[in-house]
């Protein structure tokens, strides 16, 4: 049985697209320890978020799954529909981008955090709606038998986040899928959510695959960052390393063009081009129309995801740069 709780290999994922299929996901390989916190960081269309869906098989109609996910030495590929659903109600718990889309309007706040421990957890309801009410206080929620009476249209968004990380804190899982659950906060919401989430993820010894396009948050939060572009990983490290020497040109322009606190600066510099999807990437290297070091190999080569140094990079001129 492998050491790691979460294991990727080469995975990929294609979905129908008119007569044919598209390619969203490809040649994705990565590992979460227990208890390890790892940031998986990319531009909108990157392939992140499907890659997180994937792990608990939450894929569009008619999608087409390929290579490997294992979750604690199972396949996630090959469960039955029932041992699916035990791993999605008491192993792994997803927080998603938007709470307001993912928590019923028309049920109490109560309702919503004592379901899952009361259907799946055999939890009395008098002791689910105490934990609920700790749970909020834990999550920074005051007056938590008042709120436990509200509904959804009642809380901010900033309150609803917190209740969402609260559900998932309930059933107590292994492993938190957290879908860029912060972006639709201030950004002092946003700092104030990450911090609960770390600090109750550190307490509870829950691994985390963070999904962001903040590259700033994931370093701050995570242990170990994973980049993706065109529906590939492209560089792996540990947050620090990662920060202070990328070593994949693309890692290397998003840290470059972050704004900075500590000293004052003009226009920023910005990677030329946009953002491509999987099934727009040319032949080659994905990033090579937008890489000021790309050479005559980028033009045909797919770099694969290689060891160099302590990091984990797909560029075939890593070593030059």
């Amino acid at each position: 049985m492998s050491k790691d709780l979460l294991v990727l290999d080469q995975f990929s994922l294609d979905v129908p697209a008119g007569d044919g299929r598209r390619t969203l996901v490809e040649d994705v390989s990565l590992t979460i320890a227990p208890g390890e916190a790892v940031g998986l960081v990319g531009e909108s269309g990157s392939g992140k978020s499907m890659t997180a869906r994937a792990v608990l098989r939450l894929t569009p109609p008619g999608a087409r799954l390929g290579g490997r996910i294992e979750f604690d030495g199972s396949s996630v590929l090959d469960l039955s529909p029932r041992e699916l659903r035990a791993v999605r109600t008491r192993r792994i718990a997803m927080i998603f981008q938007d709470p307001r889309a993912h928590i019923n309007p028309v049920r109490s706040i109560g309702d919503f955090l004592t379901e899952a421990m009361v259907t799946h957890l055999s939890v009395p309801p008098r002791q689910a709606h105490a934990k609920a009410v700790r749970l909020l206080a834990e999550v920074g929620i005051t007056n938590g038998e008042h709120r436990m009476r509200q509904y959804p249209h009642e809380l901010s968004g900033g309150l609803l986040q917190r209740v969402m990380i609260a559900s998932v804190l309930a059933v107590e899982p292994d492993l938190v899928l957290a879908d860029e659950p912060t972006t639709a906060l201030d950004v002092t919401t946003q700092s104030e959510v990450m911090a609960i989430l770390d600090e109750l993820r550190t307490e509870r010894g829950m691994a985390m695959l963070l999904i962001t396009h903040d590259l700033e948050l994931a370093s701050a939060t995570c242990d170990r960052l994973a980049v993706m572009y065109a529906g590939r990983i492209v560089e792996v490290q540990s947050a620090e390393a990662l920060t202070e020497a990328p070593r994949h040109p693309y890692t290397a322009g998003l840290m470059t063009s972050r704004p900075r606190l500590d000293e004052a600066a003009g226009r920023l510099p910005v990677i030329p081009g946009r953002p491509v999807a999987a099934f727009e990437a040319p032949q080659g290297c994905a990033f090579q129309p937008r890489c000021a070091h790309s050479g005559d190999q980028c033009l045909t080569e797919r770099p694969p995801l290689r060891e160099l140094a302590g990091a984990h990079v797909a560029c075939v001129r890593a070593e030059e740069l």
